[in-house]
């Protein structure tokens, strides 16, 4: 085979492979361009700077210390985003916070602007956040009052609901301890005059107790009850009445020694209603202590020394004396 001819084979060879090359299956060419193309719409598509909204992204101040904030200013913010398109389509509202730095402020009403410059937002740990960057935040500006943060002692209110049963009533409540401590705002401590419990129920109740670890329920969320609950002590028994008793023995308490000056006396007692009226004057006696600058104080006490819960209002006379 001469030259020429083996020049004329490789021209038909090369010819024959751009052919096939160029022509021959059309139908899977097409397809891997078409399956091409489509990634790269997709790749670039993505990249390319786009934006998005959010709405009702928490938001969220960074106070000075020992201040807090006195309104009730918004919690949320509608936030538009500008950034990558694969970036924004990953974002939920509760996936970011807006915060804005007041800690340079004082305290008094102020009026904060919310700015791509002011404000910055807080990302999940999936989202870089060169990615994303925010272009307008809704509303663009919120009232905020800052007050001192103060602390002072607050009586416990207890709150009752019901009524004892038939035949009983209540006789008395007492919060131990009596008075919680209360943190927050300086106006709004200042304006809070008593800290109520949870609700303490009497339906059908019949004898004293103990609400042991009662809650105290202020409803001013901006306050803080730093002594959250307390036992209350409920009493119920029989109605009260009063009664007056004539001639009722005058005597010298075991702490003192001498005759009583008189040796009578007429007594306004009060009790439970079943027991005030079954009483005699010679169910009492009156027992006067003497404190040691021989000042006397009288007390009421049955005869027979049993307790029956009796509270002596009032004698004639009005006061005692001991002769030695």
């Amino acid at each position: 085979m001469t030259l020429r001819d083996v020049e004329k084979d490789a021209v038909v060879l090369g010819r024959r492979w751009l052919h096939d090359l160029l022509f021959a299956d059309w139908g899977l060419k097409l397809l891997a361009l078409a399956i091409t193309l489509g990634l790269w719409f997709a790749v670039t598509g993505q990249r390319v700077p786009a934006t998005a909204t959010l709405r009702r992204v928490p938001l969220h101040f960074v106070l000075p210390d020992g201040m807090e904030i006195a309104n009730e200013p918004r919690e949320d913010v509608d936030v538009t985003l500008r950034g990558s398109r694969q970036a924004l389509n990953s974002l939920r509202a509760q996936d970011a916070v807006v915060n804005f730095d007041a800690s340079a402020y004082s305290p008094g009403e102020r009026l904060v602007r919310l700015t791509r410059d002011t404000a910055t937002l807080d990302l999940p740990e999936d989202v870089n956040s060169e990615d994303v960057a925010i272009e307008r935040v809704e509303p663009a500006s919120v009232p905020l009052r800052l007050e001192r943060r103060v602390e002072r002692e607050v009586e416990v209110e207890p709150r009752l609901e019901g009524k004892p049963a038939d035949g009983y009533e209540l006789l008395g409540v007492e919060a131990r301890p009596d008075r919680v401590r209360v943190r927050g705002p300086e106006s709004r401590v200042n304006a809070l005059q008593k800290a109520p419990t949870e609700s303490i129920l009497l339906d059908g109740r019949r004898d004293s107790f103990v609400a042991a670890q009662s809650a105290v329920d202020v409803e001013d969320r901006k306050l803080v009850v730093l002594d959250p609950v307390v036992d209350v002590v409920v009493k119920i028994g029989e109605p009260r009445s009063t009664r007056t008793l004539e001639g009722v023995a005058v005597r010298v308490a075991p702490n003192a020694q001498g005759t009583p000056q008189p040796a009578r006396a007429t007594v306004e007692l009060r009790g439970a209603r079943s027991v005030v009226e079954k009483l005699r004057a010679a169910d009492l006696v009156v027992l006067l202590d003497q404190s040691p600058d021989g000042t006397t104080h009288p007390r009421l006490a049955l005869s027979s020394g049993a307790d029956a819960g009796l509270e002596l209002v009032s004698t004639q006379p009005a006061k005692f004396s001991i002769k030695r």
